[in-house]
């Protein structure tokens, strides 16, 4: 394993886990007698989403990047690969053992994070390659901007995998996929400017790379600290349960 992988490991798959301990330990034991969820199913969901994020990343830098400097392609290509993204996610969660069950939500945050970390390890890993290529060195600004994107990747993923997550907990499917591929494609989209930059337009990708952090770090936020507690209370009590013991109610 060569430097630049493990500083990829590092950080990436160190940042999908500090994530997932500051969101999740509040919803299991010792901070609750009954966890929340059942952590071996977590950290499966966690590893099949590492799967399908590294085969996501291999199509996104294969398939879908070498579109993005096409002029009125660009665009579209991104939001079919955001579209890509949480179609993958409701396939994987849309099973009979997980519909209706409050418990999905989390499972979704995990399979999200998991796909997160992949592609934000593959960011951190190729892009250096890429940037080589292509003629360019990477100086302190090319690093901290792809760190930067490393973590928007595995905000976004988290966030929508909670979304996605809700709506097989809630048995609305279609109605909670859109959300989350609304974000999806809007992230997408502000990202292009920044995956094609250049001397001449760094203002505007560094613009539209701000606007996409706001959007992933805002629908985390508003997904984790504002709603989880009274989006798990409502579909317990959808199946006849109630818990005194949901964290922020």
């Amino acid at each position: 394993m060569d430097a630049s992988m493990g500083i990829a490991g590092a950080v990436a798959l160190g940042a999908a886990l500090i994530l997932m301990y500051v969101v999740l330990r509040r919803y299991t034991y010792p901070a609750v007698e009954q966890p929340f969820f059942s952590d071996p199913s977590l950290f499966i969901l966690f590893t099949v989403g590492l799967i399908e994020g590294t085969i996501l990343f291999v199509v996104f830098t294969w398939i879908a990047l070498p579109y993005y400097t096409v002029p009125g392609l660009g665009f579209l290509v991104a939001i079919l690969f955001g579209a890509v993204t949480e179609l993958v996610k409701l396939i994987t969660l849309n099973l009979r053992r997980y519909a209706g069950k409050s418990d999905t939500v989390f499972y979704g945050f995990g399979l999200g994070l998991g796909i997160g970390a992949a592609m934000g390890f593959g960011l951190i890993y190729y892009f250096p390659t890429l940037m080589d290529k292509n003629g360019f060195s990477m100086d302190a600004a090319s690093w901290v901007t792809t760190i930067v994107m490393a973590f928007q990747f595995i905000l976004l993923n988290a966030g929508t995998g909670i979304r996605v997550g809700e709506g097989v907990a809630r048995k609305k499917t279609t109605e909670f996929l859109m959300l989350a591929l609304f974000l999806n494609m809007a992230f997408q989209a502000l990202m292009v400017p920044t995956f094609i930059m250049s001397p001449d337009d760094y203002i505007v990708a560094y613009f539209t790379l701000a606007l996409a952090s706001i959007l992933v770090i805002a629908n985390l936020y508003i997904m984790v600290w504002k709603k989880l507690p009274a989006i798990i209370d409502d579909i317990l009590k959808g199946q006849g349960k109630k818990r005194n013991d949901i964290p922020g109610l």
